[in-house]
């Protein structure tokens, strides 16, 4: 008889407390897996630390909620015992069969390294994100590479490969982690997977989509209680990424997107926008030596697969709904 998988499940938690009594009694109802639960409260004030202290299987970490979301999973992931790395918000719950389904594709031998499960929203009603394929087009600001548009819900089969996960819930294995360097914990919130991603491209590691491995998420719903921030940290991340990742005559792209998005903001008197603009690139300014020294230990991967052929690449592209 086979070996049960054998996961760390991360959560980062910031005042989730009305979402963790069913998170957590949807992990113990995990089937065909062994789960060591480990919670980054991120200075709650809602009463989850307490509760997560009275769980007798769970591990509680502190994480200050300002550091991000990829920094609560970078903490988690320092203490966990197991190969397999769950990384997920507090605001979902998942299907009993959900872990051992995405267990089940990963195959480090192969450099499939990571996982996605299929994205409902709380009530399971509509699907929020499936598979991942990027659409060639005339300009989207909302992509790092402008002539690509992200598609999230290609209705692509289970084991096809996608060019990341979703950032809210995924697998991923720790021989995989590990070789990525893990997260950029630089990042608060937003474009934290494109970056994984990328890297991942770049190391021959592969992320599948795993249509019948379902997670229900109330997406939004820790939004909030980033407040302005949230809208900042996208555009710093947003050009993080084609900083770090684009080759030197690609960097331009970056700039070009940053000027369209004021200019389109200011055209349409969204003045609190064009505020966080501005605010993004001191944050940027502040990421400079990072990026330098993460450019220069990155060279020889940026060199041979620069990050924007990362949203060019035929296998990601919408037209290819299998791989």
């Amino acid at each position: 008889m086979d070996e049960l998988p054998v996961i760390s499940v991360v959560i980062s938690n910031f005042n989730g407390l009305r979402f963790l009594d069913r998170l957590l009694a949807s992990l113990r109802a995990q089937r065909d897996v062994v789960l060591d639960i480990i919670v980054v409260d991120r200075l709650s004030r809602d009463g989850s630390r307490e509760f997560l202290e009275a769980q007798p299987d769970v591990r509680v970490v502190s994480e200050p909620p300002q550091s991000g979301l990829v920094s609560g999973y970078a903490a988690g992931a320092k203490v966990a015992r197991f190969p397999l790395l769950f990384f997920a918000n507090e605001d979902l719950w998942l299907d009993p069969d959900c872990l051992s389904r995405l267990a089940a594709r990963i195959d480090v031998a192969a450099k499939v390294g990571m996982a996605d499960p299929w994205e409902w929203d709380y009530q399971g009603a509509r699907l929020h994100h499936a598979g991942v394929r990027f659409e060639k087009v005339r300009w989207d600001g909302n992509c790092p590479w402008p002539w690509a548009r992200f598609d999230f819900v290609a209705p692509l089969t289970t084991g096809a490969r996608v060019p990341f996960p979703c950032a809210g819930a995924f697998l991923i294995h720790r021989a995989c982690y590990d070789e990525l360097g893990g997260f950029d914990t630089g990042f608060f919130l937003d474009f934290e997977d494109a970056d994984l991603g990328v890297r991942a491209w770049q190391r021959g590691w592969q992320c599948v989509t795993v249509a019948e491995a379902r997670v229900f998420h109330a997406v939004g719903a820790s939004n909030p209680q980033s407040g302005g921030r949230r809208y900042i940290s996208n555009r710093t991340n947003f050009a993080l990424v084609g900083l770090k990742n684009f080759s030197w005559r690609a960097l331009p792209v970056v700039g070009l997107t940053w000027i369209t998005a004021l200019a389109g903001n200011a055209r349409h008197g969204r003045w609190a926008r064009v505020w966080g603009d501005l605010l993004a690139v001191r944050q940027v300014i502040a990421r400079l030596p990072d990026v330098v020294e993460f450019r220069r230990a990155n060279a020889a991967y940026t060199h041979y697969l620069p990050g924007e052929r990362f949203f060019q690449a035929p296998e990601f592209q919408k037209t290819a709904q299998t791989s």
